[in-house]
């Protein structure tokens, strides 16, 4: 009797570990199965030139001849690192990183087939490539090398680097490579929007005046006292939080006299509550020969660009022309009731 229960306990154990056995299998198959791309999903990979996680590429880097431009993104903010500093066009490197993902290859040389011929590898202009393209990050793919362009109208020829297979694939990822560094520069003079300014001065031939918001409305606080017309210094300001850069002058380590910028005729400061110590826009002089722009130094870009000349206006305000001229300010949304009294 006590054999047969010990046998029964045995028996008992060596099932309960077959059962732990078998759900560890079960469960390390699903877990094996799911980290595995399905079919449907290893055919799109296979198709695609290149393969990588978008949201883990923090670096761009395009060597095109001597050229080299270097992107890198910081605090969730593509920044142009070479061959200036400055703010990048996110949604410029955006694109290009959609597009790496959706490129196809229309055709395959194996490394097979350049072996036998390796004229072809001169033919097809990836053994010297002048344009590379380097994504940084984790799992980031191999430098990409672009050759020559093919006969087929539309397509080139690209390989990666120390591989020997060679493919073609559609132009539009070279042409969008091949720009300049200035097409990659951020033409916002900045990310600041209006309603996020809570301190405005401006200094100019005039005089200076400073204006504050106060419980949601601004206040003209210098050279007097009164109430603001929020809608006109809102418009001012969108004027600075909502201009295209026309061109990319210089750095502002320079000389600034050609840009009449060593005396401004006017310099505009505007605050944030995260930012006390204020973006600084200076307003220089007049292009020879662009007419419709005028020079201007952004401080916190450290930089000299032309703006279009609309910005000038900005130097004939007084505080005249921001005072409010309301008898009385309220809401009239939370107007319910008008009472006249009459004798």
């Amino acid at each position: 009797m006590v054999e047969t229960a010990s046998l029964i306990a045995m028996r008992f154990r060596t099932t309960l570990v077959l059962f732990v056995l078998t759900a560890a299998l079960v469960v390390f198959i699903k877990f094996y199965e799911t980290k595995r791309p399905n079919t449907e999903e290893a055919n799109r990979r296979a198709q695609n030139v290149v393969n990588f996680e978008r949201d883990k590429i923090d670096g761009v880097v395009i060597q095109n001849g001597e050229e080299r431009i270097e992107l890198k993104r910081v605090d969730k903010k593509w920044r142009l690192e070479s061959p200036v500093k400055d703010l990048a066009d996110g949604s410029t490197i955006d694109s290009l990183l959609f597009d790496l993902e959706d490129w196809k290859k229309d055709a395959t040389i194996s490394g097979k087939e350049i072996e036998a011929d390796k004229s072809r590898m001169a033919e097809y202009g990836v053994a010297k490539a002048k344009l590379r393209l380097k994504l940084q990050g984790a799992n980031a793919p191999p430098e990409i090398l672009f050759g020559n362009n093919a006969a087929l109208e539309g397509k080139t020829y690209v390989r990666f680097e120390n591989a020997k297979d060679v493919f073609l694939a559609s132009q539009s990822i070279k042409n969008q490579i091949s720009k300049k560094p200035e097409e990659f520069r951020d033409r916002k003079l900045t990310d600041t929007v209006a309603t996020q300014v809570t301190r405005l001065s401006l200094k100019t031939a005039a005089g200076e005046m400073e204006l504050q918001k106060q419980a949601d409305h601004w206040q003209i606080v210098k050279p007097l006292r009164a109430r603001a017309d929020d809608q006109k210094v809102n418009d001012l300001i969108a004027q600075i939080t909502t201009s295209r850069i026309a061109q990319f002058v210089a750095d502002d380590a320079g000389d600034l006299h050609p840009y009449g910028l060593t005396e401004p005729r006017g310099t505009v400061t505007i605050f944030t509550d995260n930012d006390k110590q204020g973006q600084i826009l200076q307003i220089g002089g007049v292009p020879e020969k662009q007419k419709d722009q005028v020079y201007v130094r952004f401080a916190p870009r450290k930089f000299v660009y032309t703006l279009p000349n609309k910005i000038e206006t900005i130097l004939s305000t007084r505080p005249n022309d921001l005072r409010d001229r309301h008898l009385v300010r309220f809401d009239q949304n939370q107007l319910d009731r008008i009472t006249i009294d009459a004798p």
